[in-house]
């Protein structure tokens, strides 16, 4: 485990009190109360912090590792005279003597090194929260950065596993992994982890943070993932050569379908057919505008296909604000190939001219954020008013 020194403690938190305990403080530690309480009292005694620190010096005090374990074993003494406790079950009475009452020894996931003593005074409080959540970043940071390194050549489940610590999503599903003896350990395909845990009957936030992490595992090692994809109507694995998006024409239901299930449905009803090899995500969008598909069904089509490797995980290309010039409503999309490749795209079904108001270096993610940000203008789609709050957006970009 990670440790910070007191020094860099004191250096970024104003105000902090730094206190030292005489070296033969330990003879003379009275039974009849807790050494915690013991040491609180000293502290207000001694004049080592100010009076009225009596009733929250327990939640201002943090001490060093070392100082703890001293704190530690005296407190394991005094339970084994008092209450004649011995091994397994005197260390969990220590645990629970004044378990509200003891001294911090963390600080943002890194334990404080040495033997000091420090006190938090109420008006550092909000600069020591900060300071702590700022080790905390950094620590996961360091964290991410040793998995990606030692994670080469993992295969999802190792590669999970090593994110066991994490206090996320991924985290969370790397841990149920562990705790399962019968988890898919050598799976290559997403599908089958997924197949896996719907048997189970897992919850479907259990499923979501499969794909987090599926999708973060892919981003980092795009190399170790091969392109296969499940009909929705057999569930049977296929190369994508030999699998088809399709359109119903009545219903707008978007389907991923083999070669046979499309000639079976193709035999009552008008299908609309795209090879998976030749599809990119623009492809996909555009169906929200030549046809009425919801945007949640295109949302999931897209992150369906990221998840088995048909569509790359992270896209980048260019954000662009395009307008009518008759109707003046604004599309805002995003494009990996050339925007006026795009824009003429978009013009072929588009009955009045449109134009080029900005565009700007960015993702799908950012793409998407912007539709967040101007929800409430959306006409369809990517399709929204010419409000002044986006007309003063673009402007801004400009």
């Amino acid at each position: 485990m990670r440790r910070i020194s007191p020094k860099e403690i004191i250096d970024n938190v104003p105000n902090i009190q730094s206190v030292s305990l005489p070296q033969n403080w330990f003879k003379y530690l009275s039974n009849e109360k807790s050494v915690f309480n013991s040491l609180y009292e000293w502290m207000l005694d001694e004049g080592e912090v100010p009076a009225g620190y009596e009733k929250g010096l327990h939640n201002m005090t943090y001490v060093g590792e070392k100082l703890y374990c001293k704190l530690f074993a005296a407190e394991k003494k005094r339970l084994a005279k008092k209450v004649k406790l011995k091994s397994e079950e005197l260390v969990e009475a220590v645990k629970w003597s004044d378990i509200n009452s003891g001294p911090k020894t963390f600080i943002g996931e890194c334990v404080i090194s040495g033997d000091c003593i420090l006190v938090v005074p109420e008006s550092s409080k909000e600069k020591f929260e900060e300071y702590s959540f700022e080790i905390y970043k950094r620590e996961n940071r360091r964290l991410v950065k040793n998995i990606k390194n030692n994670a080469a050549g993992a295969t999802f489940y190792q590669w999970l596993i090593a994110q066991i610590e994490r206090p996320d999503r991924v985290g969370d599903s790397a841990r149920d992994a562990k705790a399962d003896n019968n988890f898919p350990k050598e799976a290559q395909y997403y599908q089958e982890i997924e197949y896996y845990l719907s048997k189970l009957g897992a919850h479907s936030a259990c499923i979501e943070s499969l794909k987090q992490g599926w999708l973060e595992y892919s981003s980092q090692y795009p190399d170790r993932i091969k392109p296969y994809a499940w009909c929705d109507e057999c569930s049977k694995k296929f190369e994508n050569h030999f699998m088809n998006l399709t359109l119903c024409e009545e219903t707008f239901e978007v389907n991923i379908l083999c070669e046979s299930c499309v000639k079976k449905y193709s035999s009552f009803m008008e299908l609309i057919e795209i090879p998976l090899s030749q599809l990119n995500q623009e492809m996909i969008s555009d169906l929200t505008e030549s046809y009425t598909v919801s945007e949640y069904e295109i949302e999931a089509t897209i992150s369906k296909l990221k998840l088995w490797g048909i569509l790359p995980v992270n896209e980048v290309g260019t954000v662009y604000f395009i307008k009518s010039t008759i109707s003046h409503e604004i599309k805002i999309g995003f494009t990996s190939s050339k925007v006026s490749k795009r824009l003429s795209t978009i013009q072929i079904s588009h009955p009045y001219k449109l134009e080029l108001l900005a565009e700007v270096p960015g993702d799908r993610k950012f793409e998407k954020s912007l539709h967040k940000k101007f929800e409430r203008y959306r006409l369809n789609g990517e399709w929204f008013r010419p409000h002044p709050d986006i007309i003063s957006y673009i402007s801004n970009l400009k």
